[in-house]
C-alpha cells in the first residue's frame, strides 16, 4: 500500500524554468578513513555522518538550488531514516507532490567510505527506489505539462525511465540521461536522450552494450579516441554526449564537432554528488538554451564546489556561490 505525498509545493518565481527528477532517494552512511581498503583489509574510520543522498535526491536539489523549480518523482520507503529524508529534501524547495511512500519497503541507502583525497567507494542497497515504475510516473504527467527538462539516471527500474521518456518526448521537455550506476540496460532507451552524461568506465560499458564487444579498452584515453568512441552513440541516436574526466576535464560530442573542457582547480574534500551537481547544471542551461561551452563551464564550476565540500545534498551549491565562484576562477586545459 502507499500513497501519493500532498505537500511539499515549491512557490514558482515567474522567471524561472520547471525540470522534473525521475530517480533515487537514498540516506548515505559516511566514514573516513585514511586508505580505502584493500579485500580482505579492515581500515579504522572516522567521522562517521549519515544525511541525504541519492542520484536523483542530488540533482533534484542541485536544480532547486540553482533555481529551477523542481518536481522529484521517487518512492520512498517506511522506515525512520526515509522520514528524515523526505524532510531534507522539501526544505530545499523540492516539490514532492508526485513522490510515493511505499509502506512495504524500506528506503534506500549507501555506505560510503571517503578516503583523505577525497575520493569515495560506495556499496547501495537501493531499497524501494527499485519499486518506481511506470503507474508512478503515469500518475505525475500533470508535471510534465509546463516543464522544460527532464533528468534521469539508473538507481530506478527501466520502465520508469521509458515511461518519463515517452511523456517528455509527447510534452517537448529535454532529456538528459546520467547512466549510473552503470548496469546492463535496454540501449532503445537512448534514442529519447538529448545529453547523456557518461564517465569513461559508463562510456565503455554502453559502447559494449551497442557493439557486442569492447571497442575502447582502458588504456585509451587520449581525446580524439574518446570522441570517436562517443560519436558512435550519437550515431545511434543520442543529440550530445559529454563524457566526464574527473580532473582532466570532459568531453563533448554531437553531431557536428568534438569540444575539449578543463576544470576548474580546488582542494577536493569528497566527490559524492559531483557528477549529479555537474549533470543537473548542464542540463538546466541546456534546457535554457545556452550555449554549450557556457554549460559547461557552469556545470565544471557548480561540481568544483560540491568536490570542495563534504557530504552530498550538503554540498551541492546555490546559484549565487556558482556565478561568483566563476568570476574569481578559470576553467584549465582539458590534459
Amino acid at each position: 500500500m502507499f500513497f501519493l505525498f500532498p505537500f511539499g509545493i515549491h512557490m514558482r518565481q515567474e522567471d524561472e524554468m520547471n525540470a522534473i527528477v525521475v530517480g533515487s532517494a537514498n540516506t548515505d552512511l559516511i566514514i573516513h578513513v585514511d586508505t580505502l581498503p584493500a579485500l580482505g583489509d579492515t581500515e579504522v574510520g572516522y567521522g562517521f555522518k549519515n544525511g541525504p543522498g541519492g542520484k536523483g535526491a542530488n540533482q533534484a536539489v542541485a536544480l532547486s538550488r540553482l533555481g529551477a523549480g523542481t518536481s522529484f518523482v521517487a518512492r520512498f520507503g517506511k522506515d525512520e531514516f526515509s522520514s528524515l529524508l523526505i524532510e531534507t529534501i522539501q526544505k530545499y524547495g523540492v516539490t514532492l507532490k508526485y513522490a510515493v511512500i511505499d509502506e512495504k519497503q524500506r528506503g534506500g541507502v549507501v555506505f560510503i567510505l571517503v578516503d583523505k583525497e577525497g575520493n569515495n567507494t560506495m556499496i547501495a542497497d537501493l531499497g524501494s527506489n527499485l519499486h518506481l515504475d511506470a503507474a508512478d510516473i503515469e500518475n505525475a504527467r500533470e508535471a510534465f505539462t509546463d516543464s522544460a527538462l527532464l533528468l534521469m539516471q539508473f538507481e530506478v527500474s527501466e520502465s520508469a525511465n521509458k515511461k518519463a521518456c515517452q511523456i517528455a518526448v509527447e510534452k517537448g521537455l529535454k532529456i538528459v540521461l546520467n547512466p549510473a550506476p552503470m548496469k546492463e540496460f535496454d540501449t532503445s532507451i537512448l534514442r529519447f536522450v538529448d545529453v547523456l552524461t557518461p564517465n569513461m568506465f559508463e562510456l565503455s560499458r554502453i559502447l559494449r552494450l551497442i557493439h557486442g564487444r569492447d571497442v575502447l579498452s582502458d588504456h585509451e584515453r587520449d581525446a580524439e579516441t574518446i570522441a570517436a568512441a562517443a560519436r558512435s552513440i550519437v550515431d545511434f541516436g543520442v543529440g550530445h554526449v559529454l563524457i566526464t574526466e574527473g580532473e582532466r576535464g570532459c568531453i563533448h560530442v554531437d553531431g557536428k564537432s568534438v569540444r575539449c573542457f578543463g576544470t576548474y582547480r580546488v582542494k577536493q574534500v569528497d566527490s559524492t554528488a559531483a557528477g549529479d551537481a555537474f549533470t543537473a547544471a548542464f542540463g538546466l542551461k541546456f534546457a535554457e538554451g545556452k550555449d554549450i561551452g557556457e554549460a559547461v563551464r557552469f556545470a565544471s564550476a557548480c561540481a568544483a564546489l560540491t568536490v570542495s565540500r563534504e557530504g552530498a545534498v550538503p554540498s551541492l551549491p546555490y546559484r549565487e556561490e556558482v556565478e561568483a565562484f566563476m568570476k574569481e576562477n578559470i576553467l584549465t586545459q582539458f590534459v
